[in-house]
């Protein structure tokens, strides 16, 4: 017949709280790795992913207003649409914070007044320039254009 004496009862109770704390410990580190690995996936499946980026404009000589200003943005992030927003005559220097959905282009057009000239900059979260440009002869229009990162939360550290 088998011991059955305390004892041996006991080790194997601490045995099993071992054993099962090990396996518990293994699932906890298991998940960690897979979330890391796979929260980008998730983040695609559950959509609404987009970057919010600062278009800004500048006169660089002649008069300090544009005649127009085009920008590209998404109203919704859940919605794969982007609207163009047409401004008329706009005094300089002028900015404004928009949501850009992953993947998609990002665009900032500005038409200076008469023979000025005026450059422009497309912002990654206000700070980061990820575009710029300017006019290539007085009169002509400035234009910045990037496609952002389909990569949610990762934007390449080269050039844009």
């Amino acid at each position: 017949m088998p011991d059955q004496s305390p004892s041996s009862r006991r080790s194997r109770a601490d045995s099993c709280f071992v054993t099962g704390g090990i396996l518990l410990a293994l699932l906890l580190v298991g998940g960690l790795f897979w979330a890391k690995y796979n929260i980008t996936t998730i983040k695609k499946w559950r959509g609404g992913n987009a970057w919010s980026l600062t278009y800004q404009a500048t006169a660089v000589s002649g008069d300090p207003r544009a005649t127009g200003v085009v920008y590209r943005h998404n109203p919704d992030s859940f919605k794969k649409e982007s609207r163009d927003e047409r401004l008329g005559a706009t005094t300089l220097p002028w900015r404004t914070e928009v949501i850009v959905n992953t993947g998609a282009v990002a665009r900032l057009e500005v038409t200076p007044s008469g023979d000025g000239e005026v450059a422009c900059r497309i912002l990654l979260d206000g700070v980061r320039p990820v575009a710029e440009g300017s006019s290539p002869a007085p009169g002509k229009p400035a234009v910045c254009q990037v496609t952002t990162s389909d990569t949610p939360e990762k934007w390449p550290t080269g050039p844009s």
